[in-house]
């Protein structure tokens, strides 16, 4: 498992330690307009579509290769948190 953290505090991204490549994107952001902190799941596990009908697997590659030569990572989703959820939502991690 790896974390890591940006100098300002305000992006913590959390590894899989089973190899499978995936993670937990934590941001922190200061527009309350749209959302005080972001949770974003990225998924680095190319092969587990293949249960998938064929053309829905294919799709989904697509869209993930097309993420990738964008420059961007492939996130399958996010939970938007103002501000009172996040902080919930810290108090629940911090209990552990």
């Amino acid at each position: 498992m790896a974390v890591l953290m940006t100098k300002d505090k305000k992006e913590i991204i959390v590894t899989c330690n089973c190899g499978c490549k995936s993670s937990v994107n934590i941001q922190i952001d200061e527009m309350e307009d749209i959302g005080y902190a972001y949770l974003c799941f990225l998924k680095g596990n190319f092969y587990t579509e293949y249960n998938n009908n064929p053309w829905r697997a294919f799709r989904i590659k697509m869209k993930k290769i097309w993420h990738i030569l964008r420059g961007k990572d492939y996130c399958y989703s996010d939970t938007i948190m103002t501000k009172e959820d996040f902080e919930e939502f810290k108090r629940y991690i911090n209990q552990f």
